[in-house]
Order: C-alpha cells, then sequence, then structure tokens
C-alpha cells in the first residue's frame, strides 16, 4: 500500500494566492503608514472621495475574483527582470518619500504593488488592474475641477438657451431675474465623473471582453456623469426662477443630483448588459499554464528586503508638530523642526524655519503654510528665481516679506522650482530645507 504525505503549508490552500496578494498589501500599508495618513486625511475624510471606504474592498473582491479564474499563480523560476524593476520602484518610492511630493508617493505606491505582485506571480494583464484600481483612493482628480466647472458654465449656458428664462453669465455666475447662481467648484461634476469612471471600469473588468464594448461604455458612462450635471444646474435654475429662489433646492441641492444620476445609471447597466450580451465569445481551447501553490523563497526575501528598504515608517519615524515661536510678527508656519530668529525688532524680523524631513508634511511648500502675518492683507506678489516679494498693509501701516527656500545651500523663490530641486536631493538622500522670512515695516 502507498502511503502519500501531505503538506499542511499554507500554500496547499486552494486560495493561497489570494492570502499572498493580501498580505503583500498589508505590508505594504504597514510598511508605509505614513503615506496611508495623508490617505485618510485626505481621501477619507474629504466629501469628493466619500467613495474611499469602498475602494479597499472592491480591490479584495476583484482579486479574489482573479484568483478564482486561475489568473494569479506564483512564479515557479526567480526572474532578473521582474526583480529589477521591483527594486527599481522600491527606490523610486525612496526618492518620492523623501522629495516629500505627495503626488509622486501616492503614485509610486501603487508602482511598488504592481511590481511586487509581478515579482511574486507570473504576470498577465488581468492581476494588475485590481492594484490600479486604487487609483480612484488617490486625492489627485481635483485638478479637474476647474476644467469641469468651465464646461459646466459654457454646457449651462447653452441649455438655457433653450429656455425662456434671461439669462446673464459672468464668468462662473449666472444671473437671473429672480437672483444669482453660482456654479462653484463643488457643481463641477467631479462627484459623479468619479462615480462613473470606478463603475464603469469595474463592469468593463468583470463583464466586457472586447476593446471596443470597453470604450463604448466608459465613454458612455462619461458623458453621461457630465450631462447629469448640466441637467442638474439647468433644473435648479428653472426651479429658482419659478419659485423665486424660496424653493427649498435653493439652500440644500446635493441629493437633487443624485436622483437624476442615479435613473442614468440604471440605463448605464442596461447598456453595459447588451454589450456583454452581443460579444462573440470564442470556446476555444487553450493551453493553460500549470499552477502551482508553492512561492520560491528568493522571492519572497527580494520582496521583503525591498519593502523594507522603501519603508517610509522607518525613514519619517518622526511625528509633525507645531512649536510656538517668541517673536513679535510671524507667518504661519506649519510642522517645521525649529526656527532661529536671526533678527527680531520694532521694524524687522528675520526667522529661519528649519525643516528635516523626517515627516510627509514637514516641508517649507505645506498647503497650509501663510507668509502673511495675522491681521495683514496682501497688496502684491512678485516672484523670482531666488525670492517672494510679498507687500502687505494693516490699517494705515504697509510691510514687505521676503521669502525664500533653501535645500543643500540653493535658494529660490518659487515653489515649483524648489519641488523639482527637493527631487534631485532626494535621489542621494538629501531632506534637509529651510524657509527663510523676512518682515520689513516701511
Amino acid at each position: 500500500m502507498n502511503i502519500k504525505k501531505t503538506d499542511s503549508s499554507i500554500f496547499e490552500h486552494p486560495y493561497a494566492s489570494f492570502i499572498s496578494i493580501l498580505i503583500i498589501t498589508t505590508l505594504i500599508a504597514l510598511f508605509n503608514s505614513p503615506i496611508m495618513t495623508t490617505l485618510w486625511r485626505y481621501s477619507f475624510d474629504d466629501g469628493t472621495y466619500s467613495h474611499a471606504f469602498l475602494i479597499p474592498f472592491i480591490v479584495g473582491y476583484l482579486f479574489y475574483i482573479v484568483t478564482s479564474a486561475n489568473k494569479l499563480i506564483f512564479r515557479v523560476k526567480f526572474s532578473w527582470f521582474a526583480t529589477v524593476i521591483f527594486l527599481l520602484s522600491s527606490y523610486i518610492l525612496f526618492v518620492a518619500s523623501s522629495a516629500q511630493i505627495s503626488l509622486f508617493y501616492w503614485f509610486a505606491i501603487i508602482l511598488l504593488l504592481c511590481t511586487a505582485i509581478n515579482l511574486v506571480f507570473i504576470s498577465n494583464l488581468k492581476i494588475f488592474f485590481p492594484a490600479l484600481y486604487f487609483v480612484f483612493l488617490i486625492p489627485v482628480w481635483g485638478v479637474l475641477t476647474i476644467p469641469l466647472q468651465y464646461i459646466s458654465i459654457f454646457a449651462v449656458n447653452v441649455m438655457m438657451g433653450f429656455t425662456n428664462i434671461p439669462v446673464f453669465v459672468e464668468q462662473e455666475f449666472v444671473q437671473i431675474p429672480s437672483g444669482v447662481f453660482e456654479i462653484a467648484g463643488g457643481c463641477s461634476g467631479l462627484r459623479y465623473l468619479l462615480t462613473s469612471l470606478a463603475i464603469s471600469s469595474l463592469f468593463s473588468f468583470l463583464y466586457l471582453r472586447t476593446t471596443k464594448n470597453t470604450i463604448i461604455f466608459i465613454a458612455v458612462a462619461i458623458f453621461g456623469a457630465l450631462l447629469t450635471n448640466w441637467l442638474r444646474i439647468s433644473a435648479l435654475i428653472v426651479i429658482g426662477h419659478q419659485t423665486e429662489m424660496t424653493s427649498s433646492l435653493m439652500d440644500d441641492h446635493n441629493m437633487f443630483g443624485w436622483y437624476l444620476y442615479i435613473p442614468f445609471m440604471l440605463l448605464l447597466f442596461k447598456l453595459g448588459g447588451y454589450l456583454s450580451d452581443n460579444e462573440v465569445r470564442t470556446n476555444k481551447i487553450t493551453a493553460q499554464t500549470k499552477k502551482t501553490n508553492t512561492i520560491n523563497w528568493k522571492i519572497a526575501a527580494v520582496l521583503f528586503a525591498g519593502l523594507l528598504l522603501s519603508s517610509t515608517s522607518l525613514t519619517m519615524p518622526d511625528s509633525a508638530t507645531t512649536k510656538p515661536v517668541s517673536a513679535s510678527v510671524q507667518p504661519v508656519i506649519y510642522y517645521y523642526s525649529s526656527v532661529d530668529i536671526v533678527s527680531n525688532d520694532a521694524k524687522t524680523t528675520h526667522l529661519i524655519y528649519n525643516f528635516n524631513g523626517n515627516h510627509l508634511e514637514v516641508k517649507p511648500t505645506f498647503f497650509e503654510n501663510n507668509f502673511i502675518p495675522d491681521g495683514w492683507q496682501l497688496i502684491a506678489k512678485n516672484i523670482t528665481n531666488e525670492s517672494q516679494t510679498i507687500k502687505i498693509k494693516k490699517g494705515l501701516e504697509t510691510a514687505v516679506v521676503t521669502v525664500h527656500y533653501e535645500i543643500a545651500g540653493v535658494v529660490t523663490g518659487g515653489s515649483a522650482k524648489f519641488k523639482l530641486m527637493r527631487l534631485k536631493q532626494a535621489l542621494i538622500g538629501i531632506k534637509n530645507t529651510k524657509l527663510h522670512w523676512q518682515f520689513q515695516l516701511n
């Protein structure tokens, strides 16, 4: 009688690859908790990205689908190419986090996840889509707000031409006899666009097979999202005109747009079902890669080493705190490491803020920093290669504020150029920066 040995290893589990992908994703998140903190602050805590809570669960489900379809297969042989691009992505994340450029390190961490998956599993397009779906979690979509806002203003102006309501459009303001509407950034339609992109790409991945149908479906989803927003704004203007601006929708119209969007979404799914049912599916018998549930431990070692070397949790241990400064007049600066008071008298104040770069938001270009002291108002601003010159006033008093950034002994006045300088220095691990702020009372 032959007795077969049984292996109780976790890698003999039918969903070993799914469990492994969850472990890899969790390790990347733990090794980069500072980046996860910024995502929590600027995605989960922002109404525009209220869908953020759903993204991790959707990604998990997509990996489950890929595993069930036997697309997630462990590499048996060690791949030098996969190793090189994984270690390169680790270095890119290290540079991005050292340079403290949020857009860069948000995309770099997705790149790291994709190359880690490519290191451990045999490559195919299906296994990368779930990881790339994390892009809907990243708060970068705000750059579309202003273009979408201008498109909405133009579209609404055209639509109102089909009514008998006198309309005058000036910049983002729409004037009618009953009042004035502002097509602000929140009326750009970005929320509907994000929802359409997320749902249509998910539906296409799950149910569509041809490139043509995928393009048609996503294009209709995008246009429908924009059209829904234009109809919402136009309808609100008509309602405001008819009710002499007394309708409750004039004060609270957030849900009104979703009441219009939901019927469109039902029609979109109807279109998706039609496209899916009419696709020509060929039942060709193809040679399948033999599935293995055994991980190559050389690959596992490279994976762990790469994650460890690129870990922002280890390289950025400091917490971000704001310390008081004993100066008679000062800007609003957050999260500096220390400050040097060069001069502080009745007419002149010169402060040098030092940033050690040991936290992603310990930087001179933090978005909440304000170079104008409390109580003062901006008159004019000029930015040159060397410095920023800001003219301010308070009552009858006027003053000039001079600001420049410094890294590795080189100074500049523009934040964009300074970010590029930080990026160059991050390549060799230099991240200490300074902010020079000088106040001169006229």
